[in-house]
């Protein structure tokens, strides 16, 4: 017997003799009923300190899980990496090129695109194109992405200090080491398999300079667009919207389970708030005299056990068909007792399956707003309708004219810094190069779509 699927506090069971729904709290309305889901909370974090081995770090998320929990979360949300996949693909335009700033007759800054085979010849020696597509990504996903930066080895033999390479390295396995006072800044990345690394192969680098690009033979950096009011890490900006994707992600195969075994679903497991309140303070004072950290993993691991365990009572073979009397407990908040029920269903299926399809599309609509990407740009049906050209098109100006300055920005931050060092007289940087898009009226008819399909 397992669990079919939980989102929060509702959920099926199959039991021996078909499935059971149950939920905290009264009353039977599928996934209508609010849910609480477990989930990095910012202001619990961005302060905190993690010892690992000889390490003193700053966790990212609680639990020191975010990069993770978030890769989870996009793996199950249908439209997540699709609206990330358009996102980072607007921004990227044709992809990275040199250029010069330019100041026009009207005092206008234009971007001069141009080839230097010298600049070239080095970019290439170490796959500029492939590792600023690696840090683009963790950009677009998270809002920051670290980078570890190689001196030439030559530096100490006589020749001119130079930066070799540019290497990217995944966000999940770096973390930045807490500073020596609350003032103070991080010194140090360390590098590991977090959340839990093996304690003999953790790394720590020191922090990329940029004022003194050539300090260190090897450096790490961690470039992020700065996320309001929280310290060192930046969150993405659809944080806010993770309840309703994970709503979202949880109503289809919920659905399924129910629409495949609807017919043998008799009843609904109701179980009081109070209990799982007291529950939680128990398994808080077990972890205090036991020395170890509670985390609400916990909490749900001993819901799945308990609904497990209750459907199997209810429903085992010298069960079937008794009545199942339980405990109760005076809920002091609510003024009354607090006890499990059992509820028969009267197989309202078109009712459930009506409440499932208005609570998806309100998930959708609340998680993909959460991506900050325009419907139309997102391939998303708005009232059931697809937008049309023009909006779209209008969409896309509007993004690339609002949406992209600051990403590029950041994104190219560091690979500028190490241009201007390792050529001073060149005056060049790196960033997208982007076509001007045109209505279809605007462009002459040989060069437009339709008569080029």
């Amino acid at each position: 017997m397992g669990i079919y699927k939980r989102s929060g506090n509702i959920g099926i069971v199959d039991t021996p003799q078909g499935l059971a729904s149950f939920s905290v709290g009264a009353g039977f309305s599928g996934l209508g009923q609010a849910a609480t889901y477990n989930f990095s909370v910012p202001n619990s974090w961005f302060e905190e300190r993690m010892r690992i081995g000889s390490y003193e770090i700053i966790p990212m998320g609680y639990n020191n899980e975010l990069p993770n929990e978030l890769r989870d979360l996009l793996d199950e949300f249908y439209s997540g990496e699709g609206i990330l996949g358009k996102i980072q693909g607007l921004q990227w335009g044709e992809g990275p090129r040199l250029y010069q700033e330019v100041y026009t007759p009207d005092g206008e800054i234009i971007r001069s695109f141009l080839f230097d085979k010298e600049v070239m010849t080095w970019l290439k020696s170490w796959d500029y194109e492939n590792q600023i597509l690696k840090c683009h990504t963790d950009l677009v996903h998270g809002l920051g992405f670290f980078y570890k930066v190689f001196r030439n080895r030559g530096y100490r033999v006589g020749d001119r200090a130079k930066i070799a390479k540019i290497e990217h390295v995944q966000i999940d396995k770096c973390r930045l080491e807490a500073p020596a006072t609350e003032t103070d800044y991080p010194r140090n990345v360390i590098v590991g398999s977090f959340p839990n690394p093996r304690i003999d192969t953790m790394r720590a680098y020191p922090l990329f300079d940029k004022q003194d690009v050539m300090r260190y033979p090897v450096s790490m950096g961690y470039s992020n667009i700065y996320s309001f009011a929280k310290s060192f890490y930046s969150t993405p900006r659809y944080y806010g919207a993770i309840s309703f994707v994970k709503l979202a992600s949880s109503i289809a195969p919920l659905l399924s389970a129910y629409n495949t075994n609807a017919s043998a679903i008799s009843f609904h497991i109701e179980s009081p708030q109070a209990y799982w309140d007291t529950a939680k303070e128990k398994l808080e004072q077990n972890c205090s005299l036991k020395g170890i950290p509670y985390t609400d993993k916990m909490l749900e691991d001993y819901k799945d056990e308990a609904f497990r365990q209750f459907s199997a009572a209810l429903t085992g073979t010298e069960n079937v068909g008794k009545f199942l009397h339980t405990s109760s407990m005076f809920d002091e908040v609510a003024n009354d007792f607090a006890s499990w029920k059992i509820v028969p269903l009267d197989k309202k299926i078109k009712d459930y399956i009506d409440a499932q399809i208005a609570i998806a599309n309100k998930a959708d609509s609340a998680a993909t707003s959460g991506f900050g990407l325009h419907p139309s740009l997102s391939n998303i049906m708005v009232d059931g309708k697809m937008a049309s050209g023009s909006e779209m098109l209008y969409a896309l100006k509007a993004y690339i004219t609002s949406e992209t300055a600051i990403p590029e920005m950041i994104l190219f931050a560091p690979f500028n810094a190490m241009l201007e060092a390792n050529f001073p007289d060149k005056d060049v940087k790196l960033g997208f190069y982007r076509k001007i898009v045109m209505k279809e009226d605007q462009v002459s008819p040989s060069n437009r779509v339709v008569n080029n399909a």
